[in-house]
C-alpha cells in the first residue's frame, strides 16, 4: 500500500520565504551557489510531501539550500523583507474609517511602525514640554517669593531698629524703608496670588487633596495673608518636588527611549532588517522606567564619574536612550556588595583553628 501524500504547511511557508530571500539576493548582487539557486527554484515542484526516498531527499536538499541562502543574506530575513516591502491595506476599525475619509492606501508594516512611534514621540515631547514649563514657572515663583520674604524681613528688622532708637534725624530713611516695605508686600502679594493659581492646576488633578485643603481652610476661619503665603509656598514646594523626582525623570526616560526606537527603526528599514513586533513598545516602557529609577539611585553623584556633570534630567534621558546604563550601574552595585560580603568571613586568613 502506497503512503498517502500530505501537505506540509511549514515547507510551503519556507518555500515562499526562500523565494523572497532569493529575490533580495538577486536585487542586491549577493553571489550564491548555482546549486542553491536551482534547488530553491525547483522547490515549487514539491506541492506535497510523500513518505518515499525521492521526496525525502528532495526536501532535505531544499532545507540545506534554504539554510545556505539564509546565511548568505544575514541579517536580512524573510520577515524583515515582508515588513519593509510588502504593502497592505489599513486594518481595524480605525483603518476602515481612514479609508472612508482619505481613501484606500497601501502601506508597509515598517511605515506603520514609523508613523505610530513618531506620533508617540510627539505626544511624549509635548507632554514633557508642558510639564517642564509648569515646573519652571512654579520653581521661579516659589524662589522669588522666598527672596521677597527675606528682603521684607530685613527691611522690617531695620525699621524696628530705627523705631527703637527713636532717631529723629532718620525720618527720611524711615520713609524710604516704609515705602520699600510696602512695595515688597505688594510684590509678595502678586507672587503669592500667582503661586496660588499655579497650585490650582495640580489641585484640579488631585481633587481629594483640594477638598481636604478647602475643609481645613473653613475650619481655620479666614486665614491671614502671612498664613496664606506660607501655605502656598509649602504646597508649591511639595508639588515641585514630586514633579522633579518622579514625573519629569519618567518623561525624559520615555523621550530617550522614543528617540532610540526611532533611530533603530530608521536603521532597520534602511538595511531591511526591521521586523514588526512588540519589542519596540517594551523598549519604550523599559526606557521610561529606567529614567525614573536611575534618578532614585543618583548615578551622577560620584565626582569621579563621567556622568557627574550631567543634570538628573539629562541623566534620565540618557538612561532612557540606553537602558544598559542602568544595568551596568546595577551590576557594579551588586558586585560591590557581593564582593564585600564574600570578603568579610575569613578575610585575612587569621581565623581561629
Amino acid at each position: 500500500m502506497e503512503p498517502t501524500p500530505h501537505t506540509n504547511p511549514v515547507l510551503r511557508r519556507a518555500i515562499d520565504e526562500a523565494d523572497l530571500l532569493l529575490a533580495y539576493a538577486a536585487e542586491n548582487g549577493i553571489e550564491l551557489d548555482d546549486g542553491v539557486v536551482a534547488t530553491v527554484v525547483a522547490a515549487r515542484q514539491l506541492p506535497a510531501v510523500a513518505a518515499d526516498a525521492a521526496a525525502v531527499a528532495a526536501t532535505t536538499k531544499f532545507w540545506e539550500a534554504y539554510g545556505s541562502l539564509a546565511r548568505a543574506v544575514q541579517p536580512v530575513t524573510s520577515d524583515s523583507i515582508e515588513a519593509t516591502m510588502s504593502r497592505q491595506g489599513r486594518r481595524g476599525l480605525g483603518g476602515r474609517l481612514l479609508d472612508r475619509l482619505l481613501g484606500p492606501k497601501l502601506t508597509t508594516l515598517a511605515e506603520r511602525s514609523i508613523y505610530r512611534f513618531s506620533l508617540a514621540s510627539f505626544v511624549v515631547l509635548v507632554l514633557l514640554l508642558v510639564v517642564q514649563m509648569y515646573w519652571v514657572i512654579g520653581n521661579r515663583l516659589e524662589a522669588q517669593a522666598a527672596q521677597l520674604v527675606a528682603e521684607a524681613e530685613r527691611v522690617g528688622e531695620r525699621l524696628a531698629t530705627l523705631n527703637k532708637a527713636q532717631l529723629a534725624d532718620d525720618d527720611r530713611e524711615l520713609l524710604k524703608l516704609e515705602a520699600a516695605g510696602e512695595q515688597l508686600n505688594l510684590d509678595l502679594a502678586i507672587r503669592v496670588a500667582a503661586l496660588e493659581q499655579w497650585n490650582d492646576i495640580w489641585r484640579a488633578l488631585v481633587p481629594g487633596i483640594a477638598r481636604r485643603g478647602a475643609a481645613l481652610d473653613e475650619a481655620a476661619g479666614s486665614p491671614s495673608p502671612f498664613s496664606t503665603m506660607r501655605k502656598a509656598r509649602l504646597e508649591a514646594s511639595l508639588a515641585k518636588e514630586c514633579v522633579e523626582l518622579y514625573l519629569l525623570p519618567l518623561l525624559y526616560g520615555l523621550l530617550g527611549s522614543c528617540l532610540h526606537v526611532l533611530r533603530t527603526l530608521a536603521a532597520g528599514i534602511e538595511r531591511r532588517t526591521h521586523v514588526a513586533g512588540r519589542l519596540y513598545q517594551v523598549r519604550i516602557y523599559t526606557g521610561g522606567l529606567t529614567g525614573l529609577v536611575i534618578a532614585w539611585f543618583g548615578v551622577g553623584g560620584d565626582a569621579t564619574s563621567p556622568l557627574a556633570s550631567l543634570t538628573p534630567f539629562a541623566l534620565a534621558f540618557l538612561a532612557g536612550y540606553s537602558v544598559e546604563l542602568l544595568f551596568a550601574f546595577m551590576d557594579r552595585l551588586v558586585s560591590a556588595f557581593v564582593g564585600r560580603s564574600e570578603a568579610l568571613p575569613g578575610s585575612g586568613g587569621g581565623a581561629a583553628k
